[in-house]
């Protein structure tokens, strides 16, 4: 009897602590900036955050808002049709017909394939969202060679607990990161489940052709199956993420390696790109 009075207790205590959990979800706001098709979005919303999408895609922006339109009901999701840059106003946003994830103000991005749309999309910055919707706990970027714009948009004092971003050909996103007050770091496998990195693993010769074959066999399962952690996404964050925190040395240090790594000074392999996860 008494041992089933404390498996009751601790049944209990358990349910407790999950509802507590989830209120302090709720109290918190979570940034998707780039919520392309909503992969992101319906992660961060079933976790139980409140979310702010920005969208520069309007054709996106408007799906999005029939596909989420419960949420937005409820007050859970706020969708902004606009693009982030480093100032306020209008700019020409090269939407790609051939793939969507290319959509961007780079035309050298926007155009590739040859099948794109040109629209004039309203910008805002970083720092008008934070004053708009509060400073939130996490933000998670990935607006196709913009990301730098919310990483130089941040500062010392108004900067998420948490921020992850798609890292470009060099390591200045990190050393801006680090300039912000960031001081642990995660780089995770875009390509690969969102493992972290594994250099060794990277070399492999047969790498970059199992990735393929991986990788396209699960974009065609995920269109019939649910998946948590869709391909394309950008994962599980903060103490979610898979790996352990890393100083800024580190982190540098290993991917600068794999940037370095493969033949000719190129990077290691050529299917695997990565996201920078910070902590304060």
């Amino acid at each position: 009897m008494e041992n089933l009075i404390t498996s009751q207790n601790q049944s209990v205590n358990n349910l407790r602590k999950a509802y507590s959990m989830q209120l302090a979800k709720e109290r918190l706001v979570v940034f998707d900036i780039g919520m392309h098709t909503g992969q992101d979005t319906n992660y961060y919303l079933r976790s139980g955050y409140k979310v702010i999408a920005a969208e520069a895609n309007p054709i996106l922006a408007a799906e999005n808002e029939k596909k989420f339109s419960e949420a937005i009901d409820s007050g859970q999701l706020v969708i902004l049709n606009k693009g982030i840059s480093n100032t306020k106003g209008t700019l020409p946003f090269y939407i790609n017909l051939s793939v969507s994830e290319w959509s961007s103000f780079d035309k050298t991005l926007g155009t590739r394939r040859g099948r794109f749309e040109l629209r004039d999309i309203p910008c805002i910055t970083i720092q008008d969202m934070i004053a708009a919707f509060g400073l939130p706990y996490y933000i998670k970027v990935d607006i196709e060679g913009y990301d730098f714009y919310v990483v130089d948009g941040l500062t010392r004092e108004s900067k998420p607990a948490y921020f992850s971003c798609e890292l470009t050909a060099d390591c200045s996103l990190i050393d801006k990161l680090y300039e912000k007050g960031y001081r642990h770091f995660k780089l995770i496998n875009q390509a690969d489940n969102f493992q972290p990195i594994d250099l060794d693993k990277e070399k492999k010769w047969w790498r970059p052709y199992y990735l393929h074959l991986r990788n396209g066999i699960l974009l065609r399962v995920q269109n019939m199956l649910p998946i948590r952690y869709p391909y394309s996404s950008s994962g599980p964050f903060g103490e979610e993420a898979k790996g352990d925190w890393m100083d800024y040395e580190t982190t540098r240090k290993l991917y600068h390696a794999f940037l370095t790594g493969g033949k000719g000074g190129n990077p290691i392999n050529n299917r695997t790109w990565y996201d920078v996860h910070a902590k304060v």
